[in-house]
Order: structure tokens, then sequence, then C-alpha cells
């Protein structure tokens, strides 16, 4: 009896629920995923700094370019004519025309981001110190934040409703400024070099996370005077270390042993992900701060002095994956265990960020190219030969389901 057979046997004789046998399939799928000949072109040689899906109906994906042009797309609407050049239709670009260049940035955009319970508007930060909050109907900035200090990276809490702050990552501190008042609130400090990333809890929308490149990751409360809830230390506060090295680091209290430039949450908020240029992934329990010393072996992570952008197909406590761009590459690992499920490579040049999309069970990276590139599931009878463009680097989808999935859930 085939795997799909089994699976639906059991759900009509009521020994798995609903939303098993959902996860189930939609897992299956993501582990076949392969390049699709659909794609985003820039024209060259631009290339895609930042972007970003939005979670309301998973459908408009945003990207900032480096040509300073902001470009909307449709990731429902995939008919292929000559004005899409056989990628996703455009719904809006900014930038492009004359009048509208004196709204953009003057540099490059670090991080761009949809509000995350109303399409109608995103905000974008850049190089040049400044925070635009813009009105995606009259494709213009509703208000401008001014930072005056270089903007790594910003975020926008997705549960909040008693605060609409934007934590920005500048190259001395954390910035909080409000979207209400359109002014800085106030500073957040603790780090002693560049803040590279940020990030709001999706637990507790006062708790935030941040990583650096004086190698630390710090949780915050923003409501404490002591704002600092957690200094992460990789060693758990080990004492009977013997290597001088891993002295030096403990007594510091440092995460990771290089500098920290993507964090990510899991969907419940309990745990954090961070990546280094140490080339390791570390797994924190937030609610400790403790690390839970899950092995992800050995990634590349070359971007020393930039954002990267990692990702999350929120498959619960036993089969969230999470999408870690590395190098030329995109690493697939079980978040929980560390396991290596797959790896896809099909970019010609770093990947900067990747977007995951739910509705679709779609991947979308981005590199220091012209091209997005666009992620598919593969038909399940192609599943025994993997292509080109995928390794598979774990068991077939088949036993991993059966492995990870329990009846209580």
């Amino acid at each position: 009896m085939s795997y799909c057979t089994t699976l639906h046997s059991d759900r009509s004789l009521g020994t798995r629920n609903p939303r098993w046998l959902c996860r189930s399939i939609e897992l299956g799928r993501i582990l076949r995923l392969t390049l699709s000949e659909t794609r985003i072109q820039c024209i060259p040689p631009n290339s895609i700094s930042a972007m970003d899906l939005e979670k309301t109906e998973c459908r408009y994906l945003i990207c900032a370019g480096s040509d300073k042009k902001i470009t909307i797309y449709d990731t429902w609407k995939l008919a292929r004519d000559e004005s899409s050049q056989g990628g996703l239709p455009k719904i809006a670009t900014i930038g492009s025309k004359t009048r509208q260049k004196k709204y953009m940035h003057k540099s490059t955009m670090s991080s761009i981001q949809w509000y995350p319970h109303d399409t109608g508007i995103f905000v974008t930060s850049a190089f040049d110190g400044t925070i635009k909050i813009w009105d995606t109907n009259r494709l213009r900035p509703a208000e401008t934040l001014e930072i005056n200090c270089v903007i790594h990276n910003h975020h926008l809490s997705p549960i909040s409703t008693q605060h609409s702050l934007i934590a920005a990552a500048s190259a001395d501190h954390i910035r909080l400024a409000d979207i209400r008042s359109s002014a800085t609130s106030h500073t957040l400090k603790g780090h002693r070099d560049t803040v590279l990333c940020v990030k709001w809890s999706p637990k507790d929308e006062y708790v935030l996370a941040s990583g650096s490149e004086d190698n630390r990751v710090l949780l915050w409360d923003v409501r404490q005077a002591k704002a600092v809830l957690h200094n992460l230390d990789q060693h758990n506060g080990d004492t009977t270390a013997s290597s001088a090295a891993v002295i030096f680091f403990r007594i510091v209290g440092t995460a990771h042993t290089g500098s920290v430039n993507s964090i990510l949450f899991s969907e419940d908020g309990r745990y954090l992900l961070t990546f280094a240029t140490d080339q390791r992934l570390h797994l924190w329990n937030t609610d400790t701060g403790k690390n839970t010393l899950v092995n992800y072996g050995r990634i590349d992570n070359p971007s020393k002095h930039r954002y990267l952008g990692m990702t999350l197909y929120k498959g619960g406590a036993t089969s969230s994956i999470a999408f870690v761009p590395s190098g030329r590459q995109i690493n697939m690992l079980d978040f929980y265990t560390g396991a290596h499920l797959r790896r896809l490579a099909g970019h010609f040049s770093d990947v900067r960020c990747c977007e995951y999309n739910p509705y679709r069970q779609e991947l979308y990276s981005a590199g220091q190219t012209s091209n997005v590139l666009i992620w598919s599931p593969a038909e399940p009878d192609s599943e025994a030969t993997v292509p080109s463009n995928g390794q598979n680097l774990a068991p077939t989808a088949s036993s991993l389901l059966l492995d990870n999935w329990s009846d209580s859930d």
C-alpha cells in the first residue's frame, strides 16, 4: 500500500486528525521543492537588497532593489505574458518615474517589510539613516523618520496591539521609532558594536531580540528601565572550560565567536535560532536564555557586515523547517533537531534573503544577481529522482512524515 493511500486510510478510520493529514501533505510538498521556470527578473546589473511577503493573504511580494526602486509582485497570478517576461506580474514599481525619485531613499535599502495587519502600509529603511512609512495606495511615503545613523535592519511586531514601534538596528544601538508619533521614542543600549539584526517575539509583543558584530545576542523587554532580559551565552555559564579562548568568550558572555547577522524565532516564540560568521547556528530557549546545544553542523556564512534573511516553514513543534542562506545555496534544516533535509542550489551569487509562501508552498530567494528564484514543489513521482538543483541530505519524505508526526498533535 502506498504512503498516500495509508494517509487517506488512516483519516477515514479516524486514527489521524485533519490537521495531521493537511500538514503531512504540505511537508511532503516542501521536501520536493525544485527550481521553477518562473522567476522575477530585475534590470541587470541591479539586484534585490531586501524583500518581504505580506502575511495577511500571503499574496503580495515586495522587493527593494539596489537601484533604490521598489517593486510589488502578485504571487497568485502566474499568467506568463510578454510584459511579465515569464515571471510574476508586477503590481507597481516605485522610483521608475522622474516625479517619484524625490520620494526614494538616497542610498541602498537594507530592509523592507509590510505592515503586519494591513497591506496598505509598508516600511523601508536604508543606509542613509532614514525609515520611510509608505502608503501603498498612493505609492509615496506618508512619513519619513530621521535616525541619522546607518540602519542595517528593522522589524515591526507581528502581534502588537499596544504599541506601534519599529525596532531599527543601527551602527551603534537599537533605535525604537513610533509610527503613531512619527518620532524616535528611545534607544536600547547594550551592544558594544554595530547591531546587524533585530526581531520582535511572536509570543510577547514587548520582547525583542538583537544580534551584533560584538558576537552577542540580547533579549530585551522594552518596558523595563533595565531592558536586557538575557545576554545569551553559548557555554551556558560553564565554569569548567579549560581552553583559554573558550574561557574568554564565556566571560564576555557571547552567543557566537563571530558577528551575528541573522535571527529567527520559532512559531510559538519559545525558541530563537541565531546565525553568525563563525559558520554556526545556535538554538536558544527564550524563557531561560539557555543554549539547547543542538548541532546543526558547519554552515557557510560569508555575509560579514550585512543582514542575512532566514525564513521558517511553521510546521508546529515537530516539523518546522528553517531555510538558511549559505553562500550560493539555501539549506533546509529541521528547526528543532538540526537535521539537514535538502540543499537548494541555483544561484550564481551569494543569497541575501528568502521568503516562504505557506499559501502556495513556494520559496522565494534573492541573491546579488538580478533574479529572484522561485522554488516550487515537484510532482510526487519525481521524489525518487532528485533534480540537479536540489540535493537530498535526509531520508525520503514519507519516512520523515511517519517519524515526525504523532496522533496527539
